[in-house]
């Protein structure tokens, strides 16, 4: 199921432009990265997509997913999409947990809210096979450990877990590589990539455009706007805007 959005528009409630003229379309078993820099409006965008902005944002535009306009469907039938369908992987995994609750806990109850009639005992061994897909071996300490007893980069993983263990259709991961190192950076985004392989698309958020080498696609934004779009080899290849290139030249800098 496709995700397009089209001349979408984001305003706070005084007037004031935050995003707009914003237009892409992620296919089935596609990867888009949003690539830019802190402020862009990265994640504005993805809490659009989610109906996450709240009271102070004024949406315009159409956010269609699977034919229904995100931006006028009712609560309920948002509530059969979110989190199930659609899927978001926030930016920061150390406010994404009760820290007084064990971390198998907390992705029991997620799973449960989106499956009514499964059951707990289900659960783990849904989501082990999907832990040691993303390199953590020792599944059932971390399934026993408070959030406080992980790192950042493991919180990071239990969030990506607590997503794909509904089997969305699409996932949104806003910055899903910061808290991870550099070799598990890498090897995230292969299991990513494999995902997309396996029909589930991926629009991936980056400020780093190494890490959306792997997409199908890029969008590069800057200061709530769309600054240059298409093929992730053109845009290695062949940028047209000074603004992509000048993205480019810190990639090449950084490896020095």
């Amino acid at each position: 199921m496709s995700l397009e959005v089209r001349n979408l528009q984001i305003s706070l409630a005084g007037g004031q432009r935050v995003a707009q003229d914003i237009s892409f379309r992620i296919k089935k078993g596609e990867m888009l990265a949003v690539v830019g820099s802190s402020g862009a409006g990265k994640t504005t965008l993805c809490k659009a997509v989610m109906g996450l902005l709240g009271a102070g944002y004024k949406t315009e535009g159409v956010i269609d997913y699977g034919g229904e306009n995100l931006l006028t469907l009712p609560g309920k039938r948002l509530a059969q999409i979110y989190g199930k369908d659609i899927c978001y992987i926030m930016q920061n995994p150390m406010t994404a947990f009760n820290p007084s609750l064990r971390m198998g806990r907390q992705l029991e109850k997620t799973f449960l809210q989106h499956h009514p009639q499964g059951s707990r005992a289900e659960v783990f061994p849904r989501a082990a096979p999907i832990l040691r897909r993303l390199g953590i071996e020792d599944t059932k300490r971390v399934w026993k450990s408070y959030p406080f007893a992980l790192s950042g980069g493991m919180l990071q993983r239990m969030m990506i877990v607590a997503a794909l263990m509904n089997d969305p259709r699409l996932l949104i991961a806003d910055e899903v590589t910061t808290a991870i190192d550099a070799c598990n950076r890498m090897e995230l985004m292969k299991e990513l990539r494999l995902l997309c392989h396996e029909g589930m698309s991926v629009l991936f958020v980056t400020h780093d455009l190494r890490s959306a080498a792997c997409s199908d696609r890029i969008l590069i934004m800057n200061q709530g706007r769309t600054i240059e779009s298409g093929p992730t080899e053109q845009i290695f290849n062949n940028p047209q805007e000074d603004y992509t290139k000048h993205l480019l030249l810190a990639c090449q800098l950084e490896r020095r």
